[in-house]
């Protein structure tokens, strides 16, 4: 969508980032930012859809990638003619559009060749007969009646389709040098032209990143996108901006707290919807406050939430934790990839999963299929290290699934022995907060 501000989250999203997304993009709508909506980078979890559905709230669309596209440089309305045009016509149609190509279609508007303001000006040059003292009219006539489709360019054409990225269309560009190139679709109908002077005039995708800020994390195509804003409350990471931008990171449990605060600071209160989203984003990153990374500011912001929505604070974490577990009724990809994330930790390429559950006992056929899907990840992908996180919310600890070459990093980091590739870490509920800072001091030293 052109001249969209896309707030989007991170790959594989979890419900603190869709809901940062939708709540973010609803603030700048109110602050007069008309253009900011919300996207998501990938599939909803079953605790977020569960959110959504008992919200009623439609789930953002998704975005595959951020780079540009034909489709974003694209003139739609352009002249076009059929092959039965006269030369007459087509010439003045060229005159008062003030084009220098003209597409040739049908009447289904399929493509059937281009004629330029050179080729017309070359073939009346031949046709008449510049060497007689007097220039028949009647020849003149006839010339200026024959079909268009006697010297339009049949063969050769070069087009674009309007999902072709732009820096391939740059780099057709430059090796051809026509003026103008039609667009179609994947029937060769026409859906517009393009020309150099587009590139030109072309404008990168802005984007506004929530819940993250390491490129790996981020939407395809980061690098060629303007990022305006990072609202985040992780570690600092590697995405890189050509300009100043606004950055807020703080050290938070949830991204929606530090939202809620902006609200705050605008002197807005959120709508009942927005703050019952808030506080859901909240719950979900804390862990219902379980976990360590939960400060009294997330709290205190999911309290003030939760009235001005008319929530139960712990019924309605409850019910989402439990709509987003049911383990053992999901495929071992689906729950591994739901929450995963990579991560470089010295020269270690190390992906790390976590899904959270009311009790993760027993399973044992689950927790073996998790273990086949992540040593295929070792051996396809190239990790050094892949764990599994599974975090039980009663016992406040977490059973770790360990694969990969660098599994004694494990060992090193937490002082506990890997037995069958799994090993219980009570009190480890956070991945940014424990985990990741454990792993990457140890990583440090080899």
């Amino acid at each position: 969508m052109a001249g969209t501000i896309w707030v989007l989250g991170h790959v594989n999203p979890d419900t603190d980032a869709i809901c940062a997304a939708l709540t973010y993009a609803e603030l700048k709508r109110i602050l007069g930012i008309t253009q900011a909506r919300a996207g998501r980078v990938g599939p909803l979890n079953r605790e977020t859809s569960y959110v959504l559905n008992k919200l009623g709230v439609e789930p953002p669309p998704v975005v595959t990638d951020v780079r540009s596209r034909v489709m974003d440089m694209i003139r739609k309305e352009v002249a076009s003619c059929r092959p039965e045009t006269t030369l007459q016509t087509a010439g003045r149609l060229m005159r008062e559009k003030q084009v220098k190509t003209l597409p040739v279609v049908d009447a289904g508007g399929q493509l059937l060749g281009i004629v330029t303001i050179g080729d017309l000006a070359r073939h009346l040059l031949e046709e008449l007969d510049l060497e007689e003292p007097a220039i028949n009219s009647n020849r003149v006539q006839e010339i200026l009646s024959a079909p268009i489709s006697t010297i339009m360019k049949t063969s050769g054409i070069v087009t674009f389709q309007d999902d072709d990225l732009a820096t391939y269309a740059r780099r057709v560009m430059l090796e051809t040098r026509y003026r103008n190139y039609p667009v179609v679709n994947e029937h060769d109908r026409l859906m517009g032209m393009v020309a150099r002077y587009d590139l030109l005039a072309l404008r990168r995708k802005q984007v506004i990143l929530v819940d993250h800020n390491e490129r790996a994390h981020a939407v395809p195509g980061i690098e060629e996108a303007e990022v305006l804003e990072i609202i985040d409350h992780h570690r600092l990471g590697d995405v890189q901006t050509g300009e100043p931008l606004y950055f807020r990171s703080e050290p938070v449990g949830s991204t929606c707290t530090i939202i809620r605060n902006i609200y705050q600071e605008q002197g807005i209160t959120p709508a009942p919807l927005t703050a019952a989203l808030l506080c859901a984003g909240i719950l979900s990153d804390t862990v219902i406050f379980k976990s360590p990374t939960c400060s009294a500011r997330d709290r205190a912001a999911a309290q003030e939430l939760a009235e001005i929505a008319g929530l139960d604070i712990e019924s309605f974490g409850r019910d989402m934790f439990q709509a987003g577990s049911a383990l053992a009724e999901r495929p071992a990809g689906e729950i591994l990839k739901e929450d995963f994330k990579v991560f470089q930790l010295g020269n270690l390429k190390v992906g790390i999963g976590q899904v959270e559950a009311l009790g993760t006992g027993g399973l044992e056929g689950v927790k073996q299929a998790l273990t086949r899907e992540m040593e295929s990840m070792v051996e396809q992908e190239g990790y050094d290290l892949v764990l599994m996180m599974l975090t039980d919310i009663i016992q406040e600890g977490t059973e770790l699934l360990v694969t990969g070459p660098a599994g004694n990093l494990v060992e090193e980091a937490f002082g506990r022995e890997v037995r069958n590739n799994r090993v219980f870490l009570p009190g480890m509920m956070s991945r940014k907060k424990q985990m990741v800072p454990l792993l990457a001091r140890i990583a440090a030293l080899h």
